[in-house]
């Protein structure tokens, strides 16, 4: 087996050897250009980063005095507010007063009048129960009225027809 090896000459392991190591020296030369290009351009980016990060500190100033004058603002709406509130509720208390003082005050009338209306329904209750009876009674005589009325014309409605029969009767 060991016959079976290929074996060349050193002058063709030289040449082969030569010829790599040029590859990779031209390999290398390739590379250090790309690298050398892709390192300005992280260099730009690393530029561009830093600017827009002082952009950025720059921004935060100047909003950072934004939000503080905003914040001013709203301390001073809210302490406004706070003092039309305490007005308002100063009115509701002296409306609220004045509420109590006039219940106080017609409290005697609102009773009087209550009282005064008890005592009229109860005076008029008695009213309305005989003007009631009288209704009945009235409706209770026109039905009887009716009903004789009724039947009186029934009455007469047979003694007619009796005489009309009578008379075709006799006469025919």
């Amino acid at each position: 087996m060991g016959e079976d090896k290929v074996k060349e000459s050193p002058a063709e392991v030289f040449a082969t050897v030569t010829e790599v190591n040029t590859l990779f020296h031209s390999l290398e030369d390739m590379l250090v250009a790309r690298f050398e290009a892709i390192d300005a351009k992280f260099g730009a980016v690393v530029e561009n980063l830093a600017e827009m990060q002082k952009n950025m500190a720059a921004m935060d100033a100047r909003n950072e005095s934004r939000f503080a004058a905003i914040e001013k603002n709203l301390a001073e709406m809210d302490a406004r507010n706070e003092r039309r509130f305490e007005a308002i509720d100063g009115r509701f208390g002296v409306l609220d007063e004045k509420l109590a003082a006039m219940d106080t005050r017609y409290e005697g009338r609102f009773a009087a009048i209550e009282k005064n209306l008890a005592e009229m329904d109860a005076r008029n209750e008695g009213r309305f129960d005989l003007v009631e009876q009288k209704l009945e009674s009235q409706d209770l005589k026109i039905e009887q009225f009716v009903t004789s009325t009724a039947n009186k014309m029934m009455i007469m409605l047979l003694v007619i027809a009796g005489s009309i029969i009578a008379g075709l009767l006799y006469g025919g």
